[in-house]
């Protein structure tokens, strides 16, 4: 995610942006002193919508960062405070107040022009006794509440015909008290929670409050023995009402039981001044805006409603969660230059593949069984060594299937700690062995074919214990895909696979053999060298002759320095070419793709007609000659054929 991503829509020292609901072309945005503008951020055309005052005589005072609401029963309407109300019902192009003066509107706290210190504020930052908050409710229209920087909310349940101030409610408040935010409950009518703050007079106290009934009475939900420091922000998940974020100046906290218990979250994310807080509806991230270290996204926060909403789910050995659906997407280089400067910033973009979140009651013990300190782990964590399938707590296993049928299997070193894990399943069945020179044991399952859009059953495994749920893989909704189309790059993709498989048997075959007539000249240089001399000639040239035969599949050695082609075409590079472009072809196989397929398959049983008379006649000949010696150390070989 580059920074060159980021198009400015405004200017100032910005503030709050809230979309247009009716289209998110449109918008406000806000900067200090109450200048908000209607943008558009596609032609720039924007202007201002700042509220007037009411007659000539009155003057207002907006907060450095003022007030600001979308009506969520007309999407038309929008508020905005100053030391009042503002309403508009045409998207900001005309106002009318509709409150009295909320604040205190102390005279010893509205002599911003005479402060300022050394040098006099010319900004309004030192305005006082203004609208930080207004709240409109979600399931009660016409009722909104208002918070002020000098301690005072009020609540009107009637478009604001009437205001009731219920501050003399919030017991344990020190008076004046800044009132940055108060979130209205998404189910239920006059519910809200509120955040308040000190700071201002070195009081770093932390205060948050709910309310049930309209502001009569509150219940303070975090205290000094919760958090380290002074409250900033706080959201509860509009799908479980137990599931609380809270913003600090120290950082995130997490509730699961309504704020019973508050505990910080350490992982992933620093010790930061934490200033607002929501959750994406349709993505279920939480989304966090911090002071000095940019925007944070958390992927995902069902896994968290599912502990919210049981508990018990903590003490299972291992609990997998349902996952968000994972797209096949197609992916666009960033604007810009491809390789940027090293001062460049790049931030991290969101994993590819399927995410798979799943929860350990005990991460690694000591004392457990060991993974091999030679033993690698890719990118994503997987463990190199994925053949070794026996029950053990050194690993995790994610098994994947269609249906019945097993698909694909990946291995994962256990975590050192308890808690949640995320893995990437890269939406790949198991794929084939890949032809090399040298005979290596597989150490790790290798990926295949791209699975079609379905439904797939998840099975996470930790020693005896496991869990499933189920995931959904779907096509780019960005690209139209057929699924007749989706079938022949499937059924291209496997034939191509089963060639691949084919080649590698059959490389591996010759390497096996070469390795042998590589002992037996090594040996028998070592045993006798005159008296074998026959024995290794025959197997040195045997070896070249393999080497030539290796070479029709996966190409001569180059040993030149420094990056080099070799033009010639293999079986390999006949498959992968054709495999490059069956992959790219999400509107099903052409012509030009059947031709690749058919040079790949005639080249590869050239080169399998090649290598199985190699094997009946110049290496059963070699073979007959060398047994005799008594030191045999042939393998049997078979007939390797495609169909």
């Amino acid at each position: 995610i580059r920074n060159s991503y980021w198009q400015e829509i405004a200017f100032g020292d910005g503030f709050d942006v809230v979309p247009d609901k009716d289209d998110s072309r449109f918008g406000y945005a806000m900067s200090q002193q109450g200048f908000v503008s209607r943008y558009d951020h596609i032609t720039g055309n924007n202007y201002t919508v700042r509220p007037t005052p009411p007659d000539a005589e009155t003057k207002l005072r907006f907060n450095w960062n003022a007030g600001i609401g979308q009506d969520p029963f007309d999407n038309g309407t929008v508020y905005f405070g100053s030391q009042f109300v503002h309403k508009s019902t045409d998207k900001g192009l005309t106002w009318e107040v509709i409150s009295p003066d909320l604040t205190t509107n102390d005279p010893e706290k509205l002599k911003q022009s005479e402060s300022g210190g050394l040098t006099m504020d010319a900004t309004g930052a030192e305005n006082h006794c203004t609208i930080l908050v207004i709240e409109p409710s979600p399931v009660e229209k016409d009722m909104l509440w208002v918070g002020t920087d000098d301690g005072r909310v009020h609540i009107t349940q009637n478009g604001g015909a009437n205001w009731t101030e219920v501050t003399q409610n919030i017991k344990g408040l020190p008076k004046g008290s800044w009132i940055p935010q108060i979130k209205a409950s998404p189910r239920n009518p006059g519910e809200a929670l509120l955040i308040a703050n000190d700071y201002r007079r070195f009081n770093y106290t932390p205060y948050a409050y709910r309310t049930r009934d309209y502001g009569k009475s509150w219940e303070r939900i975090v205290d000094a023995s919760d958090v380290k420091s002074y409250t900033l922000s706080i959201v509860e998940d509009p799908e479980n009402q137990n599931l609380l974020f809270l913003g600090t100046d120290d950082g995130l906290y997490v509730s699961f039981d309504s704020a019973g218990k508050w505990q910080k979250w350490t992982v992933g994310f620093p010790t930061v001044s934490t200033k607002d807080l929501t959750i994406h509806p349709r993505e279920n991230d939480l989304v966090i805006g911090t002071f000095g270290r940019a925007a944070w996204v958390l992927d995902d926060i069902r896994p968290l409603r599912a502990v919210a909403a049981d508990p018990g789910v903590l003490n299972s050995p291992i609990a997998v969660f349902d996952p968000p659906t994972a797209y096949q997407a197609a992916y666009q280089q960033p604007t810009g230059s491809r390789f940027g400067a090293d001062a460049l910033f790049n931030a991290s973009n969101r994993e590819d593949g399927a995410m798979i979140t799943y929860y350990l009651k005990e991460g690694h013990k000591k004392g457990e069984k060991k993974s091999d300190p030679k033993e690698k782990t890719d990118k994503s964590g997987e463990e190199d060594d994925s053949e070794k399938t026996e029950i053990t707590k050194d690993s995790i296993f994610v098994k994947i299937y269609k249906g019945q049928e097993q698909i694909r299997t990946l291995k994962y070193k256990t975590p050192k700690k308890a808690g949640f894990h995320r893995i990437y399943w890269n939406m790949d069945e198991k794929g084939p062995d890949r032809p090399s020179r040298t005979i290596r044991k597989r150490k790790r399952e290798p990926g295949g074919v791209d699975v079609k859009p379905g439904t797939y059953r998840v099975v996470v495994s930790y020693g005896e214990e496991e869990d499933e749920t189920m995931i959904t893989v779907a096509s780019d909704p960005r690209l139209n895909v057929s699924q007749p189309a989706i079938d022949e790059v499937y059924t291209a993709s496997k034939k191509l696979e089963k060639f691949t498989q084919t080649a590698a048997d059959a490389v591996e075959q010759l390497a096996q053999s070469k390795k042998i007539a590589d002992g037996y000249q090594k040996d028998l240089k070592e045993l006798d060298k005159e008296k074998f001399e026959e024995a290794i000639k025959a197997s040195k040239e045997i070896s070249k002759k393999i080497d030539s035969l290796i070479d029709i599949y996966v190409g001569k050695v180059d040993k030149r320095q420094g990056i080099t082609r070799n033009p010639e075409l293999t079986v390999m590079r006949r498959i992968g070419t054709a495999y490059q472009y069956v992959r790219s072809r999400k509107s099903g196989i052409t012509p030009t793709e059947n031709r690749l397929m058919e040079f790949a398959e005639a080249d590869l049983k050239e080169a399998l007609e090649k290598t199985n008379t190699f094997f009946k006649e110049e290496w059963k000949s070699y073979r007959e000659s060398i047994e005799p010696l008594s030191i045999s150390m042939f393998k049997e070989t078979a007939d390797i054929n495609l169909e």
